[in-house]
């Protein structure tokens, strides 16, 4: 996305000035990825939220068996990161990864807490950003206590129209809650239909 977009999309929830949207541009960090380098480690310190620039992140964590569990995939405009690391100030709990090339922009602590205070509609805009980060989490609650596999497969299709073609067939399976080769026999099925 060039700066103009970002811009753009950031102007969908606030009004912000030019100089406020310079100033964001000037003192984030922008970091490129190579595909499946890592972004934050679990037990990584400091880690800063990030700004999906190019690209496309998974989040994810490994239970006490090694398996690993998908969280979030994220692609342009997505915000992602460990949130109880990044305000607590403690090591993160996730690991993320670039699934292709990426660039993040990354806002740190700090950061975050200078945007927030030079200008109130960084405050507002953050504010809504965990809001809807919120509202999508609590979906995702639902369909997984309540959406047949196929269900949740279609719902993923439909929120991450052109991840399906990007990612292994393992990270889907494990975003919805389902094995890869459950997974394996829908997608079947369903080219079937």
């Amino acid at each position: 996305m060039t700066q103009s977009e970002i811009a753009n999309a950031l102007r969908q929830h606030i009004t912000i000035s030019e100089e406020d949207l310079q100033y964001f541009f000037k003192t984030a960090p922008v970091k490129k990825l190579r595909k499946n380098e890592f972004l934050v480690n679990a037990g990584d310190l400091d880690t800063p939220l990030h700004l999906i620039k190019s690209g496309y992140l998974m989040t994810y964590f490994y239970d006490q068996q090694e398996h690993p569990h998908v969280l979030q995939f994220g692609s342009e405009m997505w915000w992602t990161g460990d949130l109880d690391a990044f305000f607590k100030q403690k090591e993160s709990f996730y690991t993320i990864k670039a699934m292709v090339p990426s660039e993040v922009y990354q806002v740190s602590r700090s950061l975050f807490e200078e945007m927030s205070q030079r200008t109130p509609q960084f405050d507002k805009y953050f504010r809504i950003i965990f809001q809807n980060a919120l509202i999508s989490h609590q979906r995702r609650i639902i369909r997984n206590i309540s959406f047949t596999a196929e269900e949740k497969y279609l719902e993923f299709v439909k929120e991450y129209p052109k991840l399906e073609l990007i990612i292994p067939q393992k990270y889907i399976a494990s975003y919805i809650g389902i094995t890869p080769e459950f997974l394996s026999k829908l997608r079947r099925k369903l080219a079937g239909k």
